[in-house]
């Protein structure tokens, strides 16, 4: 037991930070960890919930890529993201949310059909092609501005 222990989470440990899982199932593949039934995984300040995600290895047993699906919702912060599913890229460090995706920023928001979060750049791009993108921007105020006194 304590050899698959190690062995599952030696793949998982990036950027000398240990991601740590919870879920009602586990089922570990050769190039896959999956994880099925209230699924939280944790890195750092991040927090990752959904009813179903799997972890894909590369050859030397570390994690590429995750994707998750059912009720997804990922926090970082004062930042929050809900959708149907979401792809978590490790190597490139790009989250993709699709279906009903919505990223919160504090009060402010965006909803689309698909958001790409480039994390290393601290930029996003939505699309939706069946409706339009919607935001909600509140911008905050400049203390030293003439119009703010």
């Amino acid at each position: 037991m304590k050899k698959l222990l190690l062995l599952l989470l030696t793949p998982l440990i990036m950027k000398a930070q240990p991601i740590v899982g919870e879920a009602d199932r586990l089922n570990y593949e050769k190039d896959r960890i999956i994880y099925t039934g209230n699924v939280r995984l944790s890195r750092g300040n991040a927090i990752l919930k959904a009813d179903k995600v799997v972890i894909y290895l590369d050859e030397n047993k570390k994690a590429k890529h995750a994707e998750a699906e059912g009720n997804v919702r990922y926090e970082e912060g004062n930042r929050r993201a809900f959708a149907d599913r979401m792809h978590y890229d490790f190597v490139r460090d790009i989250i993709t949310l699709t279906g009903k995706a919505r990223v919160e920023d504090g009060q402010n928001f965006v909803e689309a059909e698909e958001i790409v979060y480039y994390r290393k750049e601290d930029r996003a791009v939505a699309v939706s092609k069946k409706s339009r993108v919607r935001t909600f921007y509140v911008e905050e105020k400049n203390e030293k501005s003439p119009a703010n006194k």
